[in-house]
């Protein structure tokens, strides 16, 4: 779940921009996107390059809040 408190002195579009910005990093715009339709079963070599992917964002989460 994702929200954005407003900080002082911050304008309500600046708030918008900031949540907009933190949704679409999420990546939940693009899982919402990817259930919409029934796709093939990914190749071996498609789950591997997401996992790398994955696991660099993970990363940078981590580096984030610790």
């Amino acid at each position: 779940m994702i929200y954005a408190v407003k900080n002082d002195g911050e304008t309500n579009e600046k708030l918008v921009l900031r949540y907009k910005k933190m949704f679409f990093q999420s990546r939940i715009a693009t899982k919402l996107r990817g259930t919409r339709y029934v796709t093939k079963k990914l190749s071996k070599r498609k789950q591997r390059e997401k996992a790398i992917v994955r696991s660099h964002y993970r990363d940078l989460n981590t580096k984030v809040y610790f």
